[in-house]
């Protein structure tokens, strides 16, 4: 799809862009069910919502990898979501056309902060058995000297891996990280300390949490205007309709 220069595609296009190589009849009853529809319903929302008390609200609800996610709630404010953001190479310093890559479904970046967002339906769904070790190597490798984070919404370990049940995240990254790591020939990232720092990495949030903590901030939000107020409720509850209605 050809781009404006200067002007960032909306999540809206980005979710269209994604069905066009999907089955539209997939996406009858308004993709009812569709991780896709639900994380853009919702990221649009957290995008529009006053950042540190709702988006940072949701970090900081989130478990695991405490410092990484502190990194980020305290530049929140700063923060920029992408969503869809197209193909993330696992060796971005390598040129070449045969690149092994993953397509997150969200990028939340700050000065010191990485993030990719990894959503999965309400409705149970799987990991296929590399995803996760890709995703962690790709992170790794773009984040730089930034503060890598993945965060999984709507899926808390042990998660399910495609034919193979439910596995610890360690367990279910460590089985594929030698192979991917080989197939990515990324000469800057090392096998060695990589499995030692998945738990400083991945933190997970479900979407009934998610839903929990949008509704307890939307409640206690209050500013001077009644119309502003009302405004932040309407799209708090969104998130909140969206999680029950794909449920």
């Amino acid at each position: 799809m050809e781009s404006v220069p200067g002007i960032a595609m909306s999540m809206v296009g980005k979710l269209l862009e994604e069905v066009s190589w999907e089955h539209a009849t997939s996406y009858r009853q308004g993709g009812r069910g569709r991780e896709n529809v639900l994380s853009a319903e919702v990221m649009m929302a957290l995008d529009f919502l006053p950042r540190d008390r709702f988006l940072g609200a949701a970090i900081r609800a989130a478990k695991g990898a405490d410092h990484a996610r502190n990194v980020l709630a305290k530049e929140i404010e700063e923060a920029e979501l992408r969503f869809l953001p197209g193909d993330m190479a696992l060796a971005p310093n390598r040129s070449g056309t045969n690149q092994l890559v993953v397509q997150p479904d969200a990028l939340i970046t700050s000065p010191g902060s990485f993030v990719l967002v990894e959503a999965k339906r309400v409705r149970s769904s799987s990991f296929q058995p590399q995803q996760l070790a890709k995703e962690y190597l790709a992170t790794m490798a773009h984040a730089a000297t930034r503060t890598p984070l993945i965060m999984l919404l709507g899926a808390a370990p042990p998660v399910l891996v495609r034919g193979r049940g439910r596995m610890s995240l360690e367990d279910a990254i460590s089985a594929e990280l030698e192979s991917v790591l080989l197939r990515a020939n990324n000469e800057e990232l090392a096998l060695e300390g990589l499995v030692e720092r998945i738990h400083d990495v991945f933190c997970w949030i479900t979407w009934t949490e998610l839903s929990d903590a949008m509704r307890t901030q939307a409640a206690g939000f209050a500013s001077e205007d009644p119309s502003v107020d009302a405004s932040v409720r309407r799209l708090a509850n969104s998130i909140c309709s969206s999680i029950a209605w794909h449920t």
